[in-house]
């Protein structure tokens, strides 16, 4: 995976949210549950991309927010949050593959790929960009982006 460099101004997301220790599951079940119910949310700015956002906590938890990109404005709906993602610098990876597959490709950037191409992670939020690309979760031609704050 040879990865781009963005500039990404900060930006709001609305959506659900958990939860989440190292290695537990429960990210697809998040998915199930905001599906059926993002056509809730008004002001979107990209209606067919969503995102998964992975904000660190410092227990050690990960805040995880599956969600569309909005207005600043934007209403939220009953059961869902607002997260302002803060404005960074990226290094985007594509991932190739199913969502079961996601998880292995972040180890593989964070174990070894930013290092190969110089680069350096630091503290931030982490990104799932899914558009048109990402068209089936079982399909294992479907691509997404990957989003890590680099310095």
């Amino acid at each position: 995976m040879q990865p781009t460099l963005i500039e990404r101004p900060a930006f709001t997301v609305i959506g659900m949210e958990a939860l989440f220790r190292e290695g537990e599951d429960g990210y697809a079940e998040l998915w199930q549950r905001f599906i059926p119910r993002e056509d809730e949310i008004t002001g979107k700015l990209e209606p067919v991309v969503s995102y998964g956002v992975c904000a660190p906590q410092p227990d050690g938890t990960v805040r995880y927010i599956t969600g569309l990109q909005v207005a600043a404005d934007a209403q939220i709906p009953e059961g869902m949050v607002r997260f302002q993602v803060p404005a960074q610098r990226y290094a985007v990876f594509t991932h190739t593959g199913t969502a079961a597959q996601i998880s292995a490709s972040f180890h593989a950037i964070h174990d070894h790929l930013l290092a190969e191409h110089g680069l350096q992670a630091r503290d931030g939020v982490d990104l799932e960009r899914y558009d048109a690309r990402f068209d089936d979760p079982f399909d294992p031609a479907s691509q997404m982006e990957l989003h890590i704050p680099v310095h």
